[in-house]
């Protein structure tokens, strides 16, 4: 049975007449009050063919080859494995589960926002073919739905080797997946290459010296990039790298969509040992943010190893936290087996700030809280991905076990995995449905 929170609309009743498909969709209300805000907010007066072709194209194989549901419920819709598509189905299923992000793909929302001069994007195929799986994953139509639309759109989009044929990392899916979809989206027509050249004395260098850096940086970083999607991903990095010899140092910032950590080393650890004790999330927080040396040699006075200090100058919407298990040793990649532990509630990243950071203030909220996990078994060479989700549509903690087109219910005690390979957290208080200034965010930037 439907939640209390679904009803059953026509899209072409929704939107003005604009006829998109012609069956019914059932979507949450808070869903349907986000997309009725951005069509209503602005539509482009522009064709979007392209972005029309492909989610058209994909719908009309969803529904041909989908199995259909039983039962009406919102978000317990599995994905089916094209072979070898698990790190597909796992990075769709936490994807389609995130706040803020989900709601931009459903109802072809996020259609007049397409960028088409954008070279660096798909120029709507990719957004076209993920909304119409976000439509059908959220419509309660079907117990499954197929991939090998969105997959071929992928793969001939994006990189021909993520087809569903062969296994691949559902990290470097996933990272080439959020680039093409900001990129799609994004706001300026005409980017402005830019370069960091921050550096100052040791001695003199402070807080506001670095702010002032770090609003060059952004005035400089809106003219070249500016996208939707990455709003809520986006985490800001500082870095600074000092010779202790003649005091220079250096600032840099760098914008990613997910922070990556090493499991963190123990010289009385062996990590291929059968049964390793776990590791802390912290620990390996802890360990990413700590001052450390580099081996770098320096342009005025040549001295070789530096200082190297990593902090947080902005902390994202949703963190997603990748523990890096994959490494090449000796010519070969090996896998990091070794258990990890994380908090579910109340992990706090205040630490990790920048003290000049506005991120630093009291008033910042710095807690988040797990709604995803991707999950790896198996070696380096062969093992198979999963996805522990809590629903979206859910008020309570409801968590599920995806794996490709099964589901199943957690306990809360059971969501936890010590295979944990990708962390979803959402930051705390956040709202669940945007203003349409925040959807559509600001003119585009002609440069």
């Amino acid at each position: 049975m439907t939640t209390l929170a679904t009803t059953t609309i026509t899209q072409s009743l929704l939107i003005g007449g604009l006829h998109w498909v012609s069956h019914y969709i059932q979507l949450p209300l808070w869903l349907l009050v986000v997309v009725i805000s951005v069509h209503n907010n602005k539509m482009s007066t522009s064709s979007s063919s392209r972005f029309d072709a492909y989610y058209d194209d994909c719908m009309n194989e969803i529904e041909e080859l989908s199995a259909q549901a039983d039962e009406e419920e919102t978000g317990m819709t599995g994905l089916t494995n094209q072979g070898y598509s698990c790190y597909v189905n796992c990075v769709l299923q936490s994807l389609l589960n995130t706040p803020k992000f989900a709601f931009l793909y459903i109802m072809k929302a996020l259609k007049p926002y397409i960028n088409s001069n954008n070279t660096r994007g798909t120029k709507g195929a990719i957004t076209g073919s993920l909304s119409a799986v976000a439509d059908c994953f959220w419509s309660t139509k079907f117990r499954s739905v197929n991939t090998k639309d969105f997959l071929r759109t992928f793969s001939r989009e994006i990189n021909a080797d993520f087809d569903g044929k062969a296994e691949e990392d559902a990290h470097e899916f996933q990272m080439l997946l959020l680039d093409r979809l900001a990129e799609d989206v994004n706001r300026v027509t005409w980017p402005v290459n830019f370069t960091q050249e921050y550096s100052e004395n040791s001695s003199t260098i402070n807080s506001k010296t670095i702010t002032s850096y770090a609003n060059d940086y952004f005035t400089k970083q809106k003219k070249y990039s500016s996208s939707i999607v990455n709003d809520i991903f986006r985490i800001v990095l500082c870095t600074s790298t000092s010779c202790p010899i003649c005091l220079v140092t250096r600032i840099n910032f760098e914008e990613l969509i997910n922070l990556s950590v090493s499991l963190a080393t123990d010289g009385k650890i062996n990590a291929r040992k059968l049964e390793p004790p776990p590791i802390n999330l912290i620990t390996c927080l802890n360990t990413h943010f700590e001052l450390s040396t580099m081996e770098r040699s320096c342009s005025k006075c040549g001295k070789q190893e530096f200082l190297r200090s990593l902090y947080i100058w902005r902390l994202p919407e949703v963190l997603i936290i990748h523990i890096k298990r994959f490494n090449f040793e000796d010519g070969q990649t090996v896998k990091d087996s070794r258990a990890i532990d994380f908090p579910i509630d109340d992990l706090d990243m205040r630490r990790y700030i920048h003290p000049a950071s506005p991120d630093s203030s009291k008033e910042t909220i710095t807690l988040y809280s797990l709604y995803a996990i991707v999950a790896h078994t198996g070696t380096a060479n062969t093992g198979h991905y999963t996805a522990r989700v809590k629903n979206l549509d859910r008020s309570t903690d409801f968590w599920q076990l995806f794996d490709d087109l099964d589901r199943r219910e957690l306990q809360f005690r059971d969501v936890k995995t010590s295979a944990a390979y990708m962390l979803y957290y959402a930051r705390n208080a956040m709202s669940k449905v945007m203003s349409p200034e925040q959807i559509s965010g600001e003119k585009r930037h002609n440069g």
